[in-house]
């Protein structure tokens, strides 16, 4: 695996050097050419009620020239208001992007209007040439460079208006095609599209989601097709709705009109590379010798190209769509889908069945087949064949898939364009699933006594893409791990849920499953009601599937539901007690959306529980959200179960009251102790001896110590203040040692001194240590005090503080006093240990919320939670799982679970405990957020609240501390994040 990082990063920095002198050598600086047209620029009022990231956007153009004799060239112009300063952050840096392998860029203009004026910008912005690999991450390198520019003296109301060609088009593409979206979430003063079409066939016109007038103008050959848009109205659309929906218009231009013209481009692409070498015969061999049935040697070839073949794509020019021959890919041992799926085709030969790639789309998915006819809408391929009159479809970019041909996983991208001679359409991808994605056995033991534990083991059956996402989980973050938070996700149900016996996990070959089967023990299974007790029981999984809205008013926009999605749940409750009785109950909940089977059966004290889930469909629309809310409500009433244990209870609270009459407890206590501090220490004052001969307050180092850190530093004032005293008697000075005991760690170095010259009246020598180390300690001192209440671990720092005062302090303890003195100053005092006793938590509080096992009171970066806490914002849903924390925050005392927020990289997230103490969350993607209002707090003793608006008008609230004004920079970081949605978001639309 080490070996495989230092060959992806040795190749990075490779292309990064040739992408760079590529770069050099292809982009330019010059005016646009001849043949583009320009449009004179509007500048009306500007709508600041739906402005967004402070930009107003005044034109949009698009122009593309095709021609047979030269490179296709495509010039866009892009003009933009900075309103507010957050505009002027945004649009003050550029990033335009090209491929070197095929295009070059040309930079045609860069200037700004202010006050009516233009200034040229060509001059004075920085230019920079970087490496744009976008899909690093997932393992795809494609040569992508990027000219970043950064424009010098930008103002508010600053107009950016700015041009460039990319000359060059992919030669693996033999038609010409291209989109563009016509309306957007932001208002746009003007859009223009043209196409400057200079060869003699028409090309095909088409529009999604609405049309927009086409002007077509006769040229000597071709024509000159331009749309021409004004004002035209924003959109938004909803949040949480499926792959393949888009509300937005969208206008294609194709040479192409027909599928079959798209699979006769791809067929020699894959024909060539398709190949049954003598290295690819051995491995078929190898199979055959293996596996008897031909089913059985199918599986073998796709869990061969799976798992023998790294996932790496090198996709630069023509092989983002050229497949690499088989045997290379076999040499390589890597390779991208394309790849793989040409490797799996040639095993597949070599082993007498017939099979062909299958063009996907993986976004849009259904909406592929409405679309119009393109060879660049697909973004994926897979293998497809037919066995026996069933047709199978094998993705070997999938890893950890197991089971035999009949269970194997199909992956379900809706539509697929199958490349073999003769195919004209779409052939429909639908495969009922094998095995229910989803299967739980609960079994409870309950004894008879209520204070007995309770045995619970639980076994869940994963099916479909569920196992294979789950396997790849436990090869990912370890059993152990998994295991840990399976139990963390019961204990947030039974506080007093332990583990039993070790996890154990099985994977039978045939079925392709994964099962898990987990044994605990309950201490605290019953929950007082009154004089009674109550447990209840949930189809926990069920529940999950049919999940509530975050916007229930959808503008039309269906909401997505999980489809195929079979989930199977029995529960068994076996009583000790025989006393128990229930009624057996059937019910049947059908409607367009799902069904659902219950049954309640009891028989020889055992309650069985059995739900029967299966969704019908893989959206909601929008005029149904209503009824489909309302199912949901029969549904979760449907799947809950409750069970009551007639007794006498002696609580006589809930333990809400329970919670706030400890709360009460825990306050009066303290000041109950603090009172009694005080009155015994100022009676100890009464009583306290004179100690004849004292020069000094001795006391012993060990309780020095001890007590600086019970009395959380306040002892080493005191002590500090108690030998300033002794030295202005002596002194007959004008000081006050009060002040100095105040800033005991300011007047160390001073305290040192003065024992200097006691020393050396005394002994004629230095007797502490060397002034200069004392001066280093004092140092250190006042770091650590200053460090203590600004760094991270200021509490395990405390630590430190009383360490370096023992020094001055066994100099005063060790000298030649009254010993009654030392030993009365030592001795422990009922109200010291009182003290003592109290503060200790509030230190072991402090010292375990710096270590982030606590919340904390500040906001801190993801790399601090520990990862249990990671996993249960992952468990919960109250962030996405396949993204990290960048900042957390949570305000309550003691779990971090009651409450929090945060950020990830695309996401913002809330989440609390109601009064149920069920969690609720919210959750918005930073591309569905239309503004944030930050309401920063007055005091320190307040927190800040950030208001996020989504384009529906929802809001959503996050709590955020000021301490170290980590707030201002939260909701800075957060804006940022907004303003590269938006970017990104307007990128990919074009």
């Amino acid at each position: 695996m080490k070996w495989m990082h230092l060959q992806l990063k040795l190749l990075a920095v490779f292309l990064f050097f040739v992408s760079c002198f590529a770069a050099a050598e292809e982009y330019q600086v010059a005016p646009a050419a001849n043949w583009v047209k320009h449009h004179k620029l509007l500048t009306p009022e500007i709508p600041r009620d739906q402005i967004r990231d402070g930009t107003f956007y005044l034109m949009l153009d698009t122009q593309l020239q095709v021609s047979e004799q030269a490179p296709q060239q495509r010039f866009n112009r892009t003009v933009m208001q900075a309103v507010n300063q957050s505009g002027v952050d945004y649009i003050s840096q550029l990033n335009i992007d090209f491929d070197p392998n095929y295009q070059s860029l040309t930079l045609n203009s860069l200037g700004i209007i202010r006050d009516g004026q233009y200034i040229d910008k060509l001059n004075s912005a920085e230019l920079q040439v970087l490496q744009r690999e976008t899909d690093l991450a997932s393992r795809i390198y494609n040569g992508t460079l990027s000219l970043n520019v950064i424009i010098d003296d930008m103002r508010v109301m600053d107009i950016l208006d700015y041009s460039y060609t990319v000359s060059g088009s992919n030669p693996v593409y033999q038609h010409f095609s291209t989109k563009r979206t016509l309306n957007w979430s932001v208002p746009i003063v003007q859009q223009f599209m043209r196409v400057k079409w200079q060869k003699p066939t028409p090309l095909y016109i088409n529009f999604m989601n609405g049309e927009s007038p086409v002007t077509k103008t006769k040229l000597d050959t071709g024509f000159d097709y331009q749309i021409s848009q004004h004002n035209e109205p924003t959109l938004s659309s909803a949040s949480e709705v499926p792959h393949w929906y888009s509300p937005y218009k969208e206008v294609y231009f194709s040479e192409v009109n027909n599928w079959q013209e798209v699979v006769n481009w791809s067929l020699p692409l894959y024909q060539s590379a398709i190949e049954v070498s003598p290295a690819i015969e051995t491995i078929a061999r190898q199979i055959k010798f293996q596996h008897a049935d031909l089913e059985s040697q199918i599986v073998a070839a796709l869990r061969f190209s799976q798992d023998e073949v790294r996932y790496l794509g090198l996709e630069m020019g023509t092989n983002s769509h050229q497949p690499t021959p088989a045997s290379e890919t076999l040499a390589l041992r890597y390779g991208d889908c394309k790849d793989k799926t040409v490797l799996l085709i040639s095993l597949l030969k070599a082993l007498g069945v017939e099979a062909h790639p299958a063009l996907v789309n993986t976004e849009d998915r259904k909406r592929t087949a409405s679309l119009p006819v393109s060879p660049s809408l697909f973004d994926h391929v897979i293998v497809t064949l037919e066995h026996q009159g069933k047709r199978y479809w094998l993705d070997p970019t999938i890893s950890y898939q197991r089971g035999d041909l009949e269970n194997l996983a199909q992956p379900n991208y809706d539509v697929a364009l199958i490349i073999k001679q003769g195919e004209t359409g779409f052939t429909d991808m639908f495969t009922e699933p094998a095995l229910k994605r989803i299967q739980v056995s609960d079994n409870y033991q309950i004894p008879e006594g209520i204070d007995e534990p309770v045995s619970f083991s639980t076994q869940y059956k994963y099916g479909d893409f569920e196992a294979i996402s789950r396997r790849s989980s436990i090869a990912k973050n370890s059993l152990k791990s998994i295991e840990d938070d399976y139990r963390e996700y019961y204990q947030d149900t039974y506080k007093g849920l332990k583990t039993a016996k070790p996890m154990l996990v099985e994977s039978p070959e045939d079925t392709g499953q994964l099962i898990t089967n987990e044994h605990y023990t309950i201490d605290d299974f019953w929950r007082p009601e009154g004089n009674d007790f109550q447990n209840d029981f949930y189809a926990s999984e069920i529940q999950n599937s049919v999940y509530k809205p975050e916007q229930r008013e959808r503008n039309n926009a269906p909401m997505w539901f999980r489809y195929p999605n079979n989930i199977e749940t029995t529960i068994k409750v076996t009583f000790t007690d025989s006393n128990w009785q229930f009624d057996d109950e059937q019910a049947t909940i059908d409607n367009p959306f799902f069904h659902l089977e219950k049954r309640v059966t009891f028989k020889d004290s055992v309650l069985t529980l059995y739900f029967d889930y299966s969704a019908k469909q893989d959206h909601i629309p929008a005029d149904q959200i209503d009824l489909y809310l309302s199912e949901r409500k029969k549904l979760n009433n449907a799947t809950h179960y409750g069970i009551i244990k007639y007794g006498t209870n002696s609580a006589t609270t809930t333990p809400a009251d329970d919670e706030t009459n400890w709360y009460s407890v825990f306050i009066l206590s303290y000041l109950a102790a603090i009172i009694f501090f005080i009155a015994a220490w100022r009676f100890e004052v009464r009583k306290r001896p004179e100690f004849e001969g004292a020069q000094f307050y001795p006391v012993s180092n060990s309780k020095f110590y001890l007590y600086s850190l019970f009395s959380l530093g306040i002892f080493i004032n005191y002590w500090s203040y108690r030998n300033w005293k002794f030295i202005k008697q002596q002194q007959n000075s004008h000081m006050m040692p009060i002040a100095r005991g105040i800033f005991a760690p300011l007047f160390f170095f001073a305290l040192f001194l003065q024992l200097i010259k006691h020393s050396e009246q005394t002994f004629n020598k230095n007797k502490i240590l060397p002034t200069a180390v004392a001066f280093v300690i004092w140092l250190m001192i006042i770091v650590c005090e200053i460090a203590s209440s600004l760094g991270d671990y200021g509490m395990w720092l405390f630590l430190i503080i009383p360490l370096l005062w023992l020094p001055i302090v066994n100099y005063i303890q060790n000298l030649n006093q009254p010993k009654d003195a030392l030993e009365y100053n030592s001795k422990w005092r009922a109200r010291q240990l009182l003290i003592s006793v109290f503060a200790t938590p509030l230190l072991l509080y402090g010292l375990i919320a710096e270590l982030y096992l606590l919340p904390n009171s500040t906001i801190i970066t993801g790399d601090k939670l520990w990862s249990y806490q990671v996993n249960f914002l992952k468990r919960q849903e109250i962030m996405p799982s396949d993204e990290n924390v960048e900042y957390f925050y949570s305000d309550a005392f003691f779990d971090f679970r009651d409450d929090g927020n945060g950020m990830t990289k695309n996401t913002l997230f809330s989440y609390w405990k109601n009064e149920q103490g069920v969690i609720e969350k919210d959750l918005l993607y930073f591309n569905e957020i239309k503004e944030v209002k930050a309401d920063y707090a007055k005091s320190p003793l307040t927190t800040s609240s950030l208001t996020v608006i989504d384009h529906d008008g929802n809001e959503m609230l996050l709590f955020l501390s000021n301490e170290d004004d980590l707030d201002r920079r939260f909701v800075a970081k957060v804006k940022q994040r907004l303003k590269e949605s938006t970017l990104a978001t307007e990128q990919n639309a074009d």
